[in-house]
């Protein structure tokens, strides 16, 4: 079975998935109530230019293993790639990031921001690629 990847798509939407977690963190966004809710005044610029680096490859692959998935169960249309973006977000994210939460003793509304991001994300990444068809 050969996949049909739409690989100007997948890097479009990674550039999309990318800047909306980019300026998620932003302090107009929730960077300052992140910064509160794990007890931080400020984060090193060496820290962030690190972490934004990291954040470019991994929004690639991201993005794409939702192509992948939406590619492979053939669920390529709107409804489609809500349900599986929703699903890869419940059945991968959340409940690793609730052990996680859980086992650092973080509270909800730390869960919600932090992994909040990912589900938006998600769904906006499946439901422009189902409308890039």
């Amino acid at each position: 079975m050969a996949l049909m990847i739409n690989w100007l798509a997948v890097v479009v939407v990674a550039i999309i998935y990318f800047l909306i977690h980019f300026f998620w963190y932003f302090p107009f966004a929730f960077g300052n109530m992140w910064l509160k809710l794990v007890g931080k005044e400020s984060e090193p610029k060496s820290k962030i230019i690190r972490d934004t680096i990291i954040m470019i490859p991994t929004s690639f692959i991201t993005v794409l293993m939702i192509e992948v998935i939406m590619d492979l169960t053939n669920m390529n249309d709107i409804v489609s790639a809500l349900i599986i973006s929703i699903l890869l977000w419940v059945g991968f994210v959340a409940t690793i990031a609730i052990n996680q939460n859980n086992f650092n003793d973080r509270g909800v509304k730390l869960f919600l921001l932090e992994y909040g991001f990912y589900l938006i994300g998600f769904i906006i990444a499946g439901l422009i690629l189902a409308v890039w068809q």
